[in-house]
């Protein structure tokens, strides 16, 4: 025998890692059905309770109502998410997409809260339509924004966040006006696997079949697509079609199962990944495999969560947890791909001069001088505006606004600031404060402080959140030392890490019971609950910051040149990326402090800030500034008043404005 065929032998005899991986979750899944069924086993009434329990026997009973349905939604919802999220790696060539990260679940989410709370009953079997136009629509979109750079990984993934906080945003508002349904609707979105009866496996089981079937006989179009556009199409491959046929059946699956079971995200993105990393490149190997290493990860992962409620308390909801096992993953993933930042030139097409940029200064100051003005003596009450007049009980109502108003407006400076020192560094302008995981993280601590350690003074919460997100910077530091602090893979493993948080926020919240629509209100970024003491507090540290971002514009410069321009002109640049982002971790973790969690207006204001001209660091730096403050001046008067005499979170209007931006800007470039 040769030495060649002697190797493919070795080869051939030797597990391979992916059905190592299937093998290992098949036993677990093994031995959580013996545990689950051992009672019955051992008492030989095990045929009795699976097909026709006593009905004087409440543990049969439960057995057969509750645990058997919920491990087969356990099974099923694994393996339908694992399969689509694979679909969409394989149609789209990105490790990174899944129905979590590109906006599919939070539309499907998003359009199941809209037509539960306000659809009439009789419109009930439309339900699954409208749910499944909910995923489609949030897909496009994010193809949408990302279809300009070709698609690219980072901005894929940047693209689907926009959209996922754009319909998280919108999620929430209609909560907050519907209290009554706010914990069953919001246990139901952090995914729970708990089980009344047979009728969602039921509803889901024919649908995860009738996509996985469909997907299956697509596997050889598949391996096509895999191999890129052109060459598919040079073989015969009708690309667009194909593409959108899989995708569609993709996102069929995922609205079934969310329909059921809620938001159960990472299974459809660490799943197919690992496989993928672990050797499968044929899609209908993939394919596969996926459906049963899904299955049995989340029986698994359900059956630890089962132990972990046992302890008494509001239960874990299964989606936030798969989140705590996912997400990890994600980070373990980047440390071992080479994902790129993308071509640099595609960015240049946003730095046009749309207006003067001397006129567009005036225009700001001028508009910042009347909007405050406005803001603190006009109103609506309903019927029209109503100018407040100079009376006794007039300046509590000035003090008020004022209060509400400069909290906003800081708030918009500090993240201004934030996000244009993390686009400059990052040279990514679709970077934000948000994917860094600090105000995430600040947030956390904030609501673990309040909701299970019952601190209540707001001073003792600032400085626990303030802790809290400088710890999440460490850590996020620390991730990306073997990079370098790459600014791509800071960003990515940000995005990790605010996933990790954001989940956990989540389990707090679901067990947080009267609180809960409180914490909520913050999270949607409120000026409520401001004072002028911190609001001055929070404006002075901006304020020395903005002053020494602006003395450090010469170096700001030279990072924006690359890395490779910045050393060969004798920048240090690891250690000015990690300044510069440390200086933007603290203004945006200042932010959340005041105002809560907002992120769009550090999105937001340094990219308008490059298309209005801005283009030199300093001038940069100042025009976000200006738009930033604007945009919050804005955002706040109208959530003080465009429902009176209701009020919405004044982040929730800043988001929208936001998305709504950048929405338009896609447009505009096709």
């Amino acid at each position: 025998m040769s030495n060649a065929a002697a190797h493919r032998s070795r080869i051939s005899d030797t597990p391979s890692i992916p059905a190592i991986l299937t093998g290992i979750l098949g036993f677990l899944t093994l031995a959580v059905l013996i545990i689950d069924f051992w009672p019955y086993l051992a008492n030989g009434n095990i045929s009795q309770t699976l097909f026709s329990p006593d009905a004087t026997d409440f543990d049969q009973i439960l057995f057969h109502f509750s645990t058997l349905p919920r491990l087969a939604m356990a099974f099923l919802c694994g393996a339908g998410l694992a399969l689509a999220g694979a679909a969409i790696q394989t149609v789209l060539r990105n490790p990174l997409a899944s129905p979590t990260t590109l906006g599919v679940g939070a539309g499907v989410e998003f359009a199941l809260t809209l037509f539960v709370l306000l659809a009439p009953a009789s419109l009930a079997m439309f339900q699954e339509a409208f749910a499944l136009a909910g995923g489609l629509i949030a897909l496009a979109a994010v193809y949408l924004i990302a279809a300009n750079r070709g698609n690219a990984t980072l901005w894929l993934i940047l693209a689907g966040m926009i959209v996922n906080l754009l319909l998280q945003s919108g999620s929430q508002i209609i909560l907050l006006f519907n209290e009554q349904y706010l914990q069953s609707i919001f246990m139901w979105g952090a995914g729970d696997l708990a089980q009344n009866g047979w009728d969602d496996t039921q509803f889901v089981w024919p649908r995860v079949l009738i996509g996985m079937v469909a997907i299956l006989a697509l596997s050889r179009p598949l391996d096509l697509l895999a191999l890129g556009d052109d060459t598919a199409g040079s073989l015969g491959a009708k690309v667009t079609v194909l593409r959108l046929l899989i995708l569609g059946l993709a996102v069929f699956i995922t609205a079934s199962v969310i329909s059921a079971a809620g938001m159960i995200g990472f299974v459809g993105l660490a799943i197919p990944a690992a496989l993928r990393i672990a050797g499968l490149s044929r899609s209908r190997d993939l394919m596969i495999c996926s459906v049963f290493t899904g299955g049995f990860a989340l029986v698994v992962i359900d059956f630890l969560v089962r132990q972990f409620n046992q302890f008494g308390g509001d239960p874990l909801p299964t989606g936030a947890a798969t989140a705590l096992f996912g997400a990890p993953f994600i980070i373990f993933m980047l440390r071992k791909a080479r994902i790129m930042p993308g071509n640099q030139n595609d960015d240049q097409h946003s730095d046009q001069q749309i207006v003067s940029k001397t006129a567009l200064s005036i225009a700001l100051a001028v508009s910042l001088v009347i909007g405050v003005l406005f803001s603190l003596f006009i109103s609506l009450d309903g019927n029209g505006f109503v100018v407040l007049g100079w009376q006794d009980s007039s300046l509590d109502i000035l003090i008020g606004r004022s209060e509400r108003t400069f909290a906003a407006m800081i708030c918009g400076a500090a993240l201004a600031v934030s996000g244009t020192l993390i686009q400059r560094v990052g040279r990514n302008p679709l970077a934000s404060p948000e994917i860094t995981g600090v105000s995430s993280a600040t947030a956390l601590a904030m609501i673990l402080a309040l909701a299970v350690f019952g601190f209540g003074q707001r001073a003792e919460l600032m400085v626990i959140g303030a802790v809290g997100g400088i710890a999440s910077l460490l850590v996020l530091l620390a991730l990306c030392r073997k990079f370098t602090h790459a600014p791509h893979y800071m960003l990515l493993n940000g995005l990790a890490m605010t996933a990790i948080l954001g989940a956990m926020v989540r389990i707090v919240l679901t067990r947080s019971g009267t609180q809960t629509s409180m914490l909520m209100s913050w999270l949607a970024g409120t000026t409520y609950f401001t004072n002028m003491d911190e609001v001055m507090i929070v404006a002075a540290v901006t304020g020395v910051l903005l002053v020494v971002a602006i003395a450090l514009r010469r170096p700001l410069e030279l990072a924006s040149l690359g890395t490779n321009q910045s050393i060969s002109l004798g920048l240090g640049i690891s250690g000015f990326q990690f300044a510069m982002m440390l200086l933007a971790a603290i203004l945006a973790a200042s932010a959340t402090l005041l105002v809560g969690p907002l992120s769009f207006v550090g999105l937001m204001a340094p990219h308008l800030a490059r298309v209005a001209g801005y283009r030199l660091a300093g001038g940069h730096l100042l025009g976000a500034v200006l738009i930033g403050v604007n945009v919050m001046m804005v955002a706040e008067w109208l959530a003080r008043n465009m429902i009176y005499p209701a009020q919405l979170p004044t982040g929730l209007i800043a988001a929208l404005i936001g998305t709504g931006y950048f929405l338009i800007l896609a447009v505009r470039k096709r």
